[in-house]
């Protein structure tokens, strides 16, 4: 049984809290081109979705019947292509409230934290039921794991490009 996450979880998360410690107070909701999320909203964005995996990875499951590692490939690639630009779903929207960066960095703490805890008790080779992500159908809690990873990411390199901007 495998019930270990990815190990660049940690890394990833510890890269995501520095980033966005990294931000001044006053350009945490500052827009930094049109059409861009804030910083607080990235991680706003980033907080939703680690909760929902948590949720799902926590959720119904069934045995697999492929390579429980089968997907992480194809979602690497998708994720980490910067050149394909996506469209959040709704459900983990950010708000378009002003951000607080200290309850924000809270936040993201607690759900890497319940993410590492939580997911690194479960057995991973197992297909989670509640969760399709469109393209690649039904993940397992390992596929799911990486997903965090490869998605988180994602959001630092936009939100390194925000600070880039901002500066």
């Amino acid at each position: 049984m495998l019930t270990k996450l990815p190990p660049d979880f940690a890394t990833t998360a510890d890269e995501l809290l520095a980033v966005v410690s990294s931000f001044r107070e006053e350009d945490i909701n500052k827009v930094p081109f049109a059409g861009s999320w804030t910083a607080g909203q990235v991680g706003e964005h980033i907080y939703k979705s680690l909760s929902g995996i948590l949720h799902c990875i926590q959720g119904s499951v069934k045995p697999t019947e492929r390579d429980p590692g089968e997907k992480i490939k194809a979602i690497e690639d998708v994720f980490l292509n910067f050149s394909i630009k996506f469209q959040s779903p709704d459900f983990i929207k950010p708000s378009g409230l002003p951000h607080d960066k200290t309850l924000l960095l809270r936040c993201l703490t607690l759900i890497t934290s319940d993410v590492n805890n939580d997911v690194s008790s479960q057995d991973l080779t197992v297909t989670c039921l509640q969760s399709t992500l469109p393209g690649f159908g039904d993940l397992t809690r390992l596929e799911l794991g990486y997903f965090m990873v490869f998605h988180t990411q994602r959001h630092i390199h936009q939100l390194k490009e925000i600070a880039n901007f901002l500066s």
